[in-house]
């Protein structure tokens, strides 16, 4: 496989509490870490933030968020809605990943 699978999780940023919850952060490092050891370095990861500077420069994804019907946060693989719910489905993230990989 010569080109990467571009996955991107965009989350809200991070407020500034003393939450023993797990951060958004905290589960961008778990999805990186379980597409690594299922893909290796087919994967290309990365954590957007709303309203960071990568945030203004993807007009696909603030596109999506203005005109589809969901909410942060969202994973996009290869530019395709893979995960919005509450909460990162990780599995469906994974299976998503796997079916792009078998195209």
């Amino acid at each position: 496989m010569d080109k990467k699978i571009k996955v991107t999780l965009y989350t809200v940023p991070q407020a500034a509490c003393g939450s023993q919850q797990m951060s958004w952060l905290d589960v961008a490092g778990i999805l990186e870490k379980q597409l690594l050891k299922n893909f290796n370095d087919q994967v290309d990861f990365e954590h957007v933030e709303f309203m960071e500077g990568s945030w203004f420069e993807d007009t696909h994804a603030q596109n999506i968020l203005e005109k589809e019907e969901i909410n942060l946060p969202f994973v996009l693989v290869d530019g395709e809605l893979a995960c919005a719910e509450k909460k990162v489905n990780i599995s469906k993230v994974k299976k998503f990943v796997q079916n792009k990989i078998h195209l």
